[in-house]
Formats: C-alpha cells, structure tokens, sequence
C-alpha cells in the first residue's frame, strides 16, 4: 500500500476484528515518531476538505532507524 497513518490514540477500529476493515482482518500498527511530534500535532489540527489536508502538506523525509 502506498498509504500509512500516524495516530495519536489508540485506533481500536484498526485492530484484527475491528469494525474498520470489512474483512476484519485490520491493519499493521507498526513505528513510532522519535522526533517532532509537535509538526504531527500541527497536521493533527490543520485545515482539511474531508480527509484531505487544505492545503496539501508534503512529507520530505521519513526514516527508518535500528531497534
């Protein structure tokens, strides 16, 4: 999938058997944000059409780093 979420509560919804997912077979929680929370409180509360960000915010850089 090209798509991924932050979130910032617990997405019990999201879970194996969760009412999200048709299938029930829910989705991989994985990661966790070790450097500027304060940017994704700030996506958090932007302005949006929908689910979609108003004006679109672009991530430049994510990386994966070791255990």
């Amino acid at each position: 999938t090209s798509h991924f979420f932050i979130s910032v509560n617990d997405q019990p919804e999201l879970d194996f058997a969760g009412k999200r997912n048709p299938d029930g077979q829910g989705f991989a929680a994985f990661g966790r944000v070790i450097d500027g929370m304060e940017i994704v409180k700030q996506i958090q509360t932007a302005n949006h059409n929908g689910q979609q960000l108003d004006p679109e915010i672009r991530i430049l850089s994510i990386k994966r780093v070791g255990d």
